[in-house]
């Protein structure tokens, strides 16, 4: 019987011994582990990989504009039985070279109601000056005869001109302004003025390709 009990017992032996010495084998790997990650590192925080990069690639494009932000706009009624004249201001946006053109609907004043004996079409000129971002330029003065979509071109803003309009060359207009400038002779020699007159002036803007 004592041998039948020293068995059993060995076998709990054995088994406390494998027991003891893993436990001791545990505490010291994290012993030692938590030591090289430093302090306040513990067992349960989650080991710590290596660095990572996050690439981001941005694109961006700004795409060519220009454009009349503010037209101009005549003020009051004109008077064209004496020689007069009047300005109205603008403002453009142009982010790159660009192509000015003024057309003029009637290539002069039209009368609204044409009378046998009574001007049908009262003559004036216009004339353009515009800012652009290396400072401002004066494009000088063009009868409006010229600047209809049928007249041969005469002048260097007319919409027939060689380069269709005026060119700003190399120069941008970004939030620039610029002015429409108009003058008239009034009452002249041959058949008299009398009654409404109109025209319509509008202004292009193109980048210049």
């Amino acid at each position: 019987m004592l041998k039948s009990l020293a068995k059993p017992a060995g076998a709990l032996v054995a088994t406390a011994v494998l027991a003891c010495a893993g436990g001791a084998f545990a505490q010291t790997v994290t012993a030692v582990s938590a030591a090289a990650l430093g302090a306040g590192y513990t067992a349960q925080d989650a080991p710590l990989g290596a660095p990572t990069e996050l690439r981001i690639d941005l694109k961006g494009r700004v795409a060519p504009r220009c454009d009349l932000v503010t037209p101009p706009v005549a003020s009051g009624t004109l008077r064209f039985s004496r020689p007069g004249q009047g300005s109205a201001p603008f403002a453009i946006d142009c982010n790159a070279p660009f192509n000015l053109r003024v057309v003029s609907q009637h290539g002069g004043f039209a009368s609204v109601d044409p009378t046998p004996g009574v001007k049908t079409l009262m003559p004036y000129e216009v004339a353009v000056d515009v800012g652009t971002d290396r400072g401002r330029r004066n494009l000088g003065w063009c009868r409006a005869a010229a600047l209809t979509t049928s007249a041969a071109g005469g002048c260097v803003f007319a919409p027939n001109s060689p380069s269709r309009g005026w060119s700003s060359g190399e120069d941008a207009a970004i939030n620039q302004t610029g002015a429409l400038h108009l003058r008239w002779a009034g009452q002249a020699e041959g058949a008299p003025l009398l009654g409404a007159y109109t025209d319509t002036i509008v202004i292009e803007l193109e980048v210049r390709a």
